[in-house]
């Protein structure tokens, strides 16, 4: 298994109550109108410990990853802890919080590459497979903004 890839980012919205962030990112069935890059998805209507989720990312670069993401805890309104496995494993967590002015969002995770392909990959591509990840996480942030906060 390959060294995992760490993230660790925060975004404010400025003008979004933490509330109205919080009843998006806990509304995963909205997702696919979102993010046209999430495919074949098996989503739950809600976010609750033990619900998993399946889906593929199709991001635009030469491959797509599978995953399955089991939700371990969830605080209401601010926090929810996951389990990813598939292609790329380990542990994920968002946390949502009031900031003057609106609200943020941080995301923190530790995944492993899985798939064996890609970790071959990896060993000698890592710093382009970061970059493309952070190109990949940024156009979800905007589409986010755009399509389920900007009503």
């Amino acid at each position: 298994m390959s060294r995992p890839f760490r993230f660790d980012r925060s975004w404010r919205f400025d003008g979004v109550p933490a509330e109205r962030l919080w009843d998006a990112v806990s509304s995963p069935q909205r997702f696919p109108a979102w993010w046209p890059w999430l495919d074949d998805a098996d989503l739950p209507a809600t976010l609750e410990a033990g619900v998993v989720a399946r889906f593929t990312v199709r991001p635009p670069l030469p491959y797509a990853l599978r995953f399955a993401v089991t939700i371990d805890d969830v605080v209401p309104g601010s926090r929810v802890d996951a389990t990813v496995d598939g292609d790329v494993g380990g542990p994920a967590s968002l946390e949502v919080a009031t900031v003057d002015g609106g609200s943020e969002a941080r995301l923190v995770w530790s995944l492993a590459i899985r798939r064996p392909l890609l970790a071959r990959v990896e060993r000698v591509a890592r710093p382009a497979m970061v970059y493309g990840h952070d190109l990949v996480v940024a156009l979800g942030v905007r589409q986010f903004r755009r399509r389920a906060l900007d009503r």
